[in-house]
């Protein structure tokens, strides 16, 4: 079993993170070579670095471009950006697609027009469409060595006010909270966006159950650290592999 860990926070990158350090470390050696190509090959720059914060220590992922991309991206502009992103990691999952679907859905009901018409801001750059096609990637991976079913925790949001490209929304935004029907959450504590739209549809389309009681012995653990803090505390995602 694959035991995510979403009671610290949940967003594409930092999933993307905890499954990378989750894997032995030639495996993530090669891993980390292999997002690090590809990601030059789409004109981004990846950087993996170690973190530690606390009693804990694990990985944390950022990019850089050339030139950033501000505008909206269609529908089919994101899955053919997304298409490449999984070609140039030699990737075959159906993983990203599944999860670029479920956003499309959520953003749908939420402005009430179809899913094709939709037009994403934040969700739609190239770094985030990068990291849905990356944790195809390391799903993939981490089923090659034997992991079995993914099965998540609650999904802590966080509350209050964040400002978007839309403007000014409450916490979970529209499409997260979307997203989050079917699945067990909660607010949680802190004030701020701990559960990213990207990352509870990765939460979705990963899973197949969740519960609250994560194992008590397991032969790997990874963590995903993101940049903000809630509590004092650095914002993560934990896979813990029983």
């Amino acid at each position: 079993m694959m035991f995510v860990d979403c009671t610290e926070g949940v967003s594409g990158d930092m999933l993307l993170s905890a499954m990378i350090h989750a894997l032995p470390r030639d495996r993530r050696e090669s891993a980390i070579s292999r997002l690090t190509k590809a990601a030059g090959m789409s004109g981004l720059t990846i950087h993996v670095v170690e973190v530690k914060d606390l009693d804990e220590a694990g990985l944390g992922i950022s990019y850089t471009r050339a030139e950033d991309q501000d505008h909206e991206v269609s529908y089919d502009e994101a899955f053919a950006t997304l298409g490449r992103f999984s070609e140039h990691l030699g990737s075959a999952s159906k993983l990203p697609g599944r999860i670029l679907g479920l956003i499309f859905d959520a953003e749908a009901q939420a402005h009430n027009r179809p899913a094709e018409r939709v037009h994403l801001h934040e969700i739609g750059r190239p770094h985030a469409l990068f990291n849905m096609a990356a944790v195809g990637l390391l799903h993939s991976e981490l089923e090659s060595l034997g992991a079995g079913e993914f099965v998540a925790s609650t999904i802590v949001t966080g509350k209050g006010i964040i400002v978007v490209s839309h403007g000014a929304v409450r916490v979970p935004a529209p499409a997260s909270k979307i997203l989050l029907k079917g699945l067990k959450s909660v607010p949680g504590d802190d004030p701020g966006e701990r559960a990213t739209p990207s990352g509870v549809a990765c939460v979705k389309a990963l899973v197949s159950r969740q519960s609250d009681e994560p194992p008590t012995v397991y032969r790997s653990k990874g963590v995903g650290f993101g940049t903000k803090r809630f509590g004092g505390r650095l914002g993560r995602t934990t896979l813990l592999w029983a």
